[in-house]
């Protein structure tokens, strides 16, 4: 898992329910600035 994490290191499977909701996942560099964002608010 720790050594290809993107490519081999899969452990699950999510199904999803409702299709709609990707799309308001967030890639990368957005849950970054996301987390950069709360860190700053705590």
């Amino acid at each position: 898992v720790n050594a290809s994490p993107y490519d081999n290191g899969w452990i699950i499977k999510v199904e999803m329910s409702d299709q709609d909701e990707l799309k308001s996942l967030m890639n990368s560099d957005k849950y970054t600035k996301f987390c950069e964002e709360e860190d700053a608010n705590h």
